[in-house]
């Protein structure tokens, strides 16, 4: 059944691309990802948001359990986090902003002083989603933030080495997340977009992807399972 269920999730995904890339239409996105997109890119990110849901439905269908190779697994955790990253990074081009218009649209009114210092504490506070617990789980040994059956499989031995690795994954992905909305503050100001924000959030994204790889592949690496 699990095997089932992500098979059809997977292929679901993929349909949906497929619509995106051959239509050239994004409204399978939420309205907010390309409000401020001209309509001359509406296209162009259809079509990469389009290979990005391809990409992340064919990573779905790779992880089914007991289906397929071991190393399929982490080509489908690579793709499933690659598409996400690239579909932002695409939005966040062509729109100006991941959300704009309506929930995120007040930035734009700001100055840009007040802006970055906005931005600033709300990253702060979200990265320390990541960054709280990869602390506690490197200074304790303790493992016990993830699932149970993550470490199940875990010799006790290892299980300090698993909660540093983890733990190591998770500040660098609240980093991440941080760098990630100083850039927003960039591309709210509106076009031309500045090369600061352009350079920033491409840093965060790509450390974004590489800290999701980590925290998912170091569970098998160790023994864990990331299956219930």
């Amino acid at each position: 059944m699990e095997s089932f269920i992500c098979l059809g999730i997977g292929a679901c995904i993929v349909a949906m691309g497929i619509y995106q890339i051959v239509s050239g239409n994004p409204r399978l996105l939420h309205s907010y990802h390309y409000a401020t997109t001209p309509a001359s890119e509406l296209p162009a990110l259809a079509r990469e948001t389009g290979v990005g849901l391809v990409a992340c439905g064919i990573g779905c269908m790779l992880i089914t359990p007991e289906m397929l190779p071991t190393w399929c697994l982490g080509l489908g955790i690579a793709l499933m986090v690659l598409s996400v990253a690239g579909t932002i990074v695409s939005i966040v081009r062509h729109n100006g902003g991941l959300i704009t218009g309506g929930e995120m649209g007040f930035l734009s009114s700001m100055a840009p002083g007040t802006r970055l210092a906005v931005c600033g504490i709300i990253g702060a506070a979200l990265s320390l989603i990541g960054i709280g617990p990869g602390i506690y789980m490197i200074a304790t040994g303790d493992v016990s933030m993830l699932h149970s059956y993550h470490y199940a499989g875990v010799a006790a031995a290892d299980l300090p080495r698993l909660a540093t690795c983890e733990g190591v994954a998770m500040i660098f992905l609240g980093i991440s997340i941080f760098m990630c909305l100083i850039a927003t503050a960039g591309f709210a100001g509106g076009r031309p977009f500045k090369r600061w924000p352009r350079a920033l959030v491409i840093c965060g994204m790509l450390l974004f992807c590489a800290s999701m790889a980590a925290l998912l592949l170091f569970i098998p690496y160790f023994g864990g399972s990331l299956n219930p």
